[in-house]
């Protein structure tokens, strides 16, 4: 127990801001759906399909910028400053041309959306929500480079107070967009996306300076002399981040898959989703922000040489992850209605949505779980592990038994939405024991 306080109280210090920064981000996103839900649930449900997309082609692309975080701690934990420097240097060319592949791909999916079968108006919102927010998938890329480099050095305050800035101005701008005010158009959940383009430019640019100026590492002169692009460190990059990238898509094809699917169900199932969807979010930021904490705590004592302190560090975060997880199921099942209700007024997205929360309330412990074993994971540089299991986990158990139950072939009780939400449970269960198992592999093989 004398150990247990000084390591919860580090770890908390650490990873609150991070946990908030995380919240920040799902809040401005709970914000979108909020604002384009008032604008009508034709305007929620094509938003929202067009965001699911954007969401599973830059989360990967932002994924493997995610290296930066342990790569760059490690670096800190050694006090190696010109290890540090040199990987940031590389992190922002590797993430910069990321960024330009992203637009790319983004922009084919809208053209590829007019074959879709969904409704001519939701397709048709989705579609202007992708091609409006391509703009800024350069700057978001380019986010977890300089981000992780600020994390990776502790400086997880400094971090939150720009994102936080961020949610701040999202409700106004979002407001103003989507219903046209001050003279501006009506654009309707298509505004929320020309929200996110200029609030995500704001934010890397803001991290940039804080990188730039801020006393506790301005002496290092992190952007003096910007190196060029440096292959072997790239592609050493590559090799952590690439399955970062994979691990996300795989999750998200069970969630963002889960929505378009529920799409084909109508704009009442569609909207209900991205309700309950979105309130669930909020916990599960709250489960990474302390995972994150751990990649950063138990990277720095890896790369200070210290690997018994790292595994206390992973255990005690993991642990607290389950605790706070644990805390979260009751709260849903409690107030599930007035959550909902939060974000939306129509009474058959409010009723279907409380019983998808229920669903959300039984995955947080398995939810935490796999979040605080695969940020550990990361930083003993194991990156490769959770895609395997997340496949099958979620696309030969998850995407199959949701689709089944969705479309009847299973519980009555059990039909769309419902069905889908079901079946991301059990997966979650079954990747988080299998990632559970190899988590406690890998740290004897770092020990020994």
């Amino acid at each position: 127990m004398s150990r247990l306080i000084p390591e919860l109280k580090s770890l908390v210090m650490l990873a609150a801001p991070v946990s908030l920064t995380q919240l920040c981000l799902v809040g401005m996103s709970a914000t979108d759906v909020a604002i384009a839900g008032q604008a009508g649930t034709l305007e929620l449900a094509g938003m929202n399909l067009g965001a699911n997309t954007w969401n599973m082609i830059i989360f990967f692309f932002m994924g493997v910028g995610f290296a930066t975080q342990p790569l760059i701690a490690k670096h800190y934990g050694a006090r190696n400053d010109a290890g540090v420097k040199h990987q940031l240097h590389q992190s922002i060319w590797m993430c910069f041309a990321l960024g330009v592949l992203a637009t790319l791909v983004v922009w084919a999916c809208a053209a590829l959306f007019q074959f879709a079968p969904f409704e001519d108006d939701m397709r048709t919102i989705a579609q202007r929500y992708l091609l409006a927010i391509s703009f800024c998938a350069i700057p978001i890329t380019l986010i977890p480079a300089v981000r992780g480099t600020l994390e990776g050095m502790s400086l997880t305050r400094e971090v939150f107070i720009v994102n936080f800035l961020a949610f701040l101005l999202n409700i106004p701008l979002d407001y103003i967009l989507v219903n046209g005010l001050f003279g501006l158009p009506r654009l309707g959940g298509v505004g929320c996306a020309w929200a996110t383009v200029a609030l995500m430019w704001l934010v890397m640019i803001a991290c940039w300076l804080v990188i730039h100026r801020h006393g506790a590492v301005r002496e290092k002169r992190l952007f003096h002399r910007f190196e060029a692009p440096s292959i072997p460190t790239i592609a050493k990059t590559l090799r952590l981040g690439l399955p970062i990238g994979v691990s996300i898509v795989i999750e998200l094809s069970m969630f963002a898959g889960a929505g378009m699917m529920i799409a084909l169900f109508g704009v009442v199932q569609a909207g209900a989703h991205a309700v309950a969807i979105t309130v669930a979010s909020m916990s599960f930021m709250l489960y990474m922000g302390l995972g994150q904490g751990v990649t950063i705590r138990a990277s720095q004592f890896l790369g200070a040489e210290r690997p018994d302190d790292a595994w206390y560090t992973v255990k005690t975060g993991t642990a607290f992850n389950l605790a706070i997880a644990a805390v979260i199921c009751v709260l849903f099942v409690l107030f599930a209605e007035p959550l909902i209700r939060l974000f939306n007024d129509d009474p058959a997205v409010i009723q279907l949505a409380v019983v998808l929360l229920y669903f959300g309330a039984a995955f947080q412990l398995a939810d935490s779980l796999q979040v605080a074993v695969i940020c550990a994971l990361r930083a003993y540089h194991d990156t490769s592990s959770p895609p395997k299991y997340q496949v099958v986990a979620f696309l030969i158990f998850g995407l199959p038994i949701g689709m089944a139950l969705a479309f009847g072939y299973g519980a009555p009780s059990l039909t769309g939405a419902k069905g889908m939400w079901f079946a991301m449970v059990v997966s979650l269960f079954i990747v988080g024991l299998l990632l559970l198992w190899r988590l406690a592999t890998r740290a004897r093989e770092v020990a020994v």
